[in-house]
């Protein structure tokens, strides 16, 4: 098991440097003087604009910059913003840091249970009215785009019933909409597989043998039909998080939250590239670390795919 963790920590590195050099790349081709953006005002002003491209090394060669600011990436230093001037990257995204993580884990978290729930529900009671209304809210669920459920959410419980804020962010009931908004998804998404992965199993031999050895159905379907199906589910989770922390993006800029998906939005119109370039590098190690979480819990689950996890 630590041999595969330790393999697995080790291919993150490519993945990253891939990350790297494209959003680099990308944002150097990108239109604008970043410069003239921090001079607001005073963009005439030749003299203020040389010195600050000297001090942020936009004077120098592309491949120098990327030199300079993979360097500083190895010690912890993301650069400097473009849009706070001479506020180091870290200071600008550590606020954001402890919001927008929280948001994808809190709706992966409920997401899961919730899907589960209902998938296993569904998949007990098919073709029943049960399962059909399951299956509506499903449908529902994963049609309707987040924007759209953010207004509904907010016109019924901040605009009408007056129960919730309608924006914000520090208080207990300002994060239940954009968790809300976040989990409907992603468990109309988890309930749809867990539904279908139900019916597989349940049709098995050993779901057979299980109940004509009198064992009690809760025990038939937690013990054996449930756990049977979390492997599967587990691969999915992955993704279903990626989704998550790209739907943080729309939710934080509806509720004005100041996490990194609004930051990203902000520093992209701002030109702001350096933060930018930061929240897509920690946005893609998020990633790859849940994967690599998923993939542990595979071997916990699941013996025998422990015997197969470390390359040869």
């Amino acid at each position: 098991m630590l041999r595969f963790v330790v393999w697995r920590l080790v291919m993150i590195v490519p993945v990253l440097a891939v990350v790297l050099v494209a959003t680099f790349l990308a944002t150097y081709a990108l239109p604008g003087d970043p410069v003239m953006v921090m001079l607001g005002d005073h963009s005439s002003n030749e003299e203020m604009a040389a010195r600050l491209r000297a001090e942020y090394g936009l004077d120098r060669p592309m491949w120098k910059q990327f030199a300079v600011y993979v360097g500083g990436i190895l010690t912890g230093d993301f650069g400097m913003s473009y849009r706070y001037v001479r506020i180091p990257v870290v200071e600008v995204l550590q606020d954001g840091l402890k919001i927008s993580p929280l948001l994808a884990l809190a709706a992966l978290g409920l997401g899961a249970s919730v899907g589960t729930l209902a998938g296993v529900i569904a998949a007990i009671r098919r073709n029943t009215a049960t399962d059909t209304a399951i299956i509506l809210v499903l449908v529902a669920g994963l049609s309707i785009p987040n924007f759209a459920v953010a207004t509904f959410l907010v016109y019924a419980f901040a605009i009408k019933l007056g129960v919730l804020p309608v924006a914000g962010w520090g208080r207990l009931d300002q994060t239940v909409l954009p968790v809300l908004i976040l989990t409907i998804p992603s468990a109309a998404y988890i309930a749809r597989l867990t539904r279908t992965f139900m019916l597989e199993v349940l049709g098995q031999d050993y779901i057979r043998t299980a109940r004509a050895k009198g064992l009690s159905e809760p025990v038939v379907i937690l013990r054996h039909a449930l756990r049977n199906i979390m492997v599967p589910l587990l691969t999915s989770m992955g993704i279903i998080f990626g989704g998550l922390i790209s739907g943080t993006f729309v939710v934080e800029t509806i509720f004005n939250i100041p996490g990194l998906g609004r930051m990203a939005i902000d520093s992209v119109f701002a030109r702001d590239y350096p933060v930018a370039m930061a929240i897509v590098m920690l946005f893609t190690a998020f990633f790859v670390l849940i994967n690599l979480l998923v993939d542990v819990a595979y071997a916990i689950i699941d013996p025998r795919i422990r015997q197969r996890m470390v390359p040869a």
